[in-house]
């Protein structure tokens, strides 16, 4: 668990530091205040017992909800006054990944028993790093390429998109069956 703890924070401090820091060389200050309040917002249940004599355990969770939310909010709000796509690409690639990361750790905290954990968590993060890296290369394309399409070309890559990340999705699932040790659910 102390694994996933430490590639969470990093994501975080790239989903939140990327918009921020673009923000900053922009001039807008209001954005980078805000991306960084929902960072450190988002990590405050992860910080450690001394923030319970602040705030209650469901407390620190609520405040990582709003700073999540702050977060990506940074996110949209940093688009509105043009801070640049590159920064707010590498920031989403990010906040997508300290998300699943989240909800991995929350999976992995509500199960009694893991036979092989760090081989679970390093098939996750290898899988979760393949799939950032290619988000990353398929937007920064994005960003470069200007093709123009009719709309039912572009509905149509849209839908082979979607069937392709299906197919790819389903048979990750079908290979950690087969590779993945087993799950106990806590009683």
């Amino acid at each position: 668990m102390r694994e996933i703890r430490r590639y969470f924070w990093a994501a975080v401090v790239v989903a939140a530091g990327a918009p921020g820091l673009g923000a900053a060389l922009r001039g807008q200050w209001g954005v980078t205040a805000l991306s960084l309040v929902g960072g450190a917002l988002w990590v405050n249940p992860w910080l450690g017992p001394w923030l319970n004599v602040w705030f209650s355990a469901e407390q620190r969770h609520r405040l990582a909800g709003v700073g999540c939310a702050l977060c990506l909010g940074s996110l949209l709000v940093a688009v509105w006054f043009d801070v640049g796509m590159g920064w707010l690409l590498v920031g989403m690639a990010a906040f997508l990944a300290a998300w699943d990361l989240q909800t991995f750790h929350a999976q992995l905290a509500n199960v009694s028993h893991v036979e092989n954990e760090q081989r679970l968590v390093r098939h996750h993060v290898q899988r979760l790093a393949i799939v950032s890296i290619a988000g990353l290369l398929v937007g920064a394309m994005g960003l470069f390429f200007r093709v123009s399409l009719d709309f039912a070309v572009a509905l149509g890559v849209a839908l082979l998109a979607v069937l392709g990340l299906g197919y790819v999705v389903y048979r990750f699932s079908q290979q950690e069956k087969e590779e993945l040790p087993s799950v106990t659910p806590e009683s």
